[in-house]
């Protein structure tokens, strides 16, 4: 499996030994060490981590709540903030910047997995809700969530109607809602059809009439899913 990329902001050179030792040592990989604002830029273009971890005080006149805004701006990469201050101001001016963690120092080598696998996780969450990828021989085809209405199985094949296409696959249903269409978003009504709840136009007690004009019928025994 390839490791997720850790870029390290801090400007306290202990701190910084320590954080690489435990980041190595729980199966990272640590892309770069950045101490002020406009190093820590330049790594997060250069490196495209998958984290970074930044401490709210970094050497020069810009934070890292600074580099955090601006990474919001421009980079999209998400980050847990480090620091020693727990203060309401403090945390107040940090959660504006949407941090995916708070590490309050001093910290262990639990606290860092934590709160890192909490990040990844939440991370992984998102794009699911986000993203879906079909398989194309040996590659994958990326759809918009949004885009995906429905899932029509026949035998051993599922046929994905999107807003604007159609992809056939040699996959039952059962498989493609563990593994494809395996968001909160798509719900079964039917032992052929699983949909986009959001697509829905609207319904009576035996057909569901879909936002791009496809009535699809809805199973008695799934009735209670949509409710």
């Amino acid at each position: 499996m390839k490791r997720k990329k850790i870029l390290i902001v801090e400007d306290q050179l202990i701190i910084t030994m320590d954080l690489e030792y435990m980041l190595e040592e729980l199966g990272y990989q640590v892309c770069g060490v950045s101490t002020t604002y406009e190093d820590a830029i330049s790594a997060t273009r250069s490196s495209k981590p998958d984290l970074i971890l930044v401490d709210i005080v970094l050497s020069g006149e810009k934070t890292g709540i600074d580099f955090a805004h601006e990474i919001n701006r421009t980079y999209h990469t998400p980050f847990i903030f480090l620091t020693s201050h727990a203060d309401r101001s403090t945390i107040e001016a940090a959660k504006s910047t949407k941090p995916l963690g708070y590490i309050v120092k001093p910290f262990n080598r639990n606290d860092v997995y934590a709160s890192i696998e909490i990040a990844f996780n939440h991370i992984e969450t998102q794009e699911a809700d986000r993203d879906i990828f079909l398989p194309n021989g040996k590659h994958k085809t990326k759809i918009p969530v949004d885009e995906m209405i429905y899932a029509h199985a026949e035998g051993n094949y599922t046929t994905f109607v999107t807003t604007n296409r159609k992809i056939v696959l040699r996959k039952c249903l059962k498989e493609v809602s563990e593994t494809i269409l395996n968001s909160k978003k798509f719900i079964r009504i039917h032992k052929s059809y699983l949909i986009n709840k959001d697509a829905i136009r609207a319904r009576n007690a035996s057909n569901i009439l879909l936002n791009n004009g496809d009535n699809v019928p809805l199973g008695r025994a799934y009735a209670g899913c949509l409710c």
